[in-house]
């Protein structure tokens, strides 16, 4: 661990998070990211124990909500998986600079192998076990806002399943349709967004809080994809982390398993059914599946927007749902 005069300033606000008679080694830029500063702290506590910390800095009041999101968001997965969640430290502002955020957790040093099939659907079935039924209102939602990169979730509590994600997909579509104003496929984009919003989603939400059948809330990591679940390189431990947390219906936590981006697929979500089963109705859980998996695409395509596939992508599968759905609806 290096030493230079530069790297050892820290912020009071953050050392006072850090355990007492701590030294400060060094501090190490990590990954780059358009939305926040992060850094490694490296330290030396007062019996000489060497330990690392995880930093993220981010300005502004947008700043402010994103780290309290993910403070939040994590300390509440902690509290479920203490032995895979990162342990969050504190956040708050910076006394130097009060406009600008920090969020910290222990640091662990991540391999980037792809998660094995059995211990992430081991891991992410077991924390919706666990968390069933605990929702702090028994309804879908959060206590803060939480974030998907840089783009926040609207997590105001509602007491159906399909209120809440009717807003999110709502969002969604109209964050990305904003981003790609002026292009050819404006109109027709906007003509599906109408459908799946009117037609598509209470067909294939509805039936789970219909007919005596129920949705009970779980804690749902909200972007759980391999770039956010890792091996710990020291204890070969899996860690997930970087959630943007709700409670909500534990099946859309499988929403990237579907991507051939993320490299998981239909052999993972089999294996996470194992633990839970299907909702019912099981006959709709393909297309829930696959649209589950669309806000995700539609956050892909707002937020790569050029010389992307991801456009394309979203309204094909756009098409196919309303083809299924609208259609069946409106005659």
């Amino acid at each position: 661990m290096g030493d230079t005069s530069e790297s050892v300033v820290v912020d009071e606000n953050v050392i006072a998070h850090l355990p007492t008679g701590v030294e400060i080694i060094s501090i190490v830029p990590t990954c780059p990211s358009k939305y926040v500063f992060t850094a490694r702290i490296n330290t030396r506590e007062a019996d000489g124990t060497l330990k690392s910390y995880f930093k993220k800095e981010s300005s502004g009041e947008m700043g402010r909500i994103m780290l309290r999101g993910a403070f939040e968001s994590e300390s509440t997965f902690y509290s479920f998986a203490p032995q895979n969640v990162p342990q969050p430290v504190g956040w708050g502002a910076c006394k130097t600079a009060p406009d600008t955020s920090f969020f910290l957790a222990e640091f662990h040093e991540m391999d980037d192998k792809i998660p094995e099939l059995h211990e992430l659907c081991t891991l992410t079935a077991n924390i919706h076990q666990q968390s069933a039924g605990k929702s702090p209102r028994g309804q879908f939602g959060f206590h803060v806002t939480t974030h998907l990169g840089n783009i926040p979730t609207d997590n105001t509590w509602c007491s159906t399943w399909e209120a809440f994600f009717t807003r999110a997909m709502k969002n969604m579509l109209d964050l990305e349709m904003k981003t790609h104003r002026g292009e050819d496929t404006d109109k027709e984009m906007e003509d599906l967004s109408k459908k799946l919003i009117h037609f598509v989603i209470p067909r294939l939400i509805r039936p789970m809080e219909s007919e005596g059948r129920s949705i009970t809330p779980v804690l749902v990591h909200g972007d759980l994809w391999p770039g956010n679940a890792k091996h710990d390189t020291s204890t070969g431990r899996l860690m997930i982390f970087d959630s943007g947390a709700c409670w909500g219906h534990n099946e859309a936590d499988l929403a990237e398993f579907r991507a051939p981006r993320y490299r998981l697929g239909t052999t993972y979500m089999v294996e996470y059914h194992r633990h839970i089963p299907k909702t019912e109705p099981v006959e709709d859980w393909e297309d829930r599946n696959r649209l589950y998996a669309l806000r995700y695409d539609l956050l892909c395509s707002a937020v790569f927007r050029h010389n992307s596939p991801y456009r394309a992508l979203a309204m094909a599968e756009m098409k196919y749902l309303v083809d299924n759905y609208a259609k069946e609806l409106e005659e």
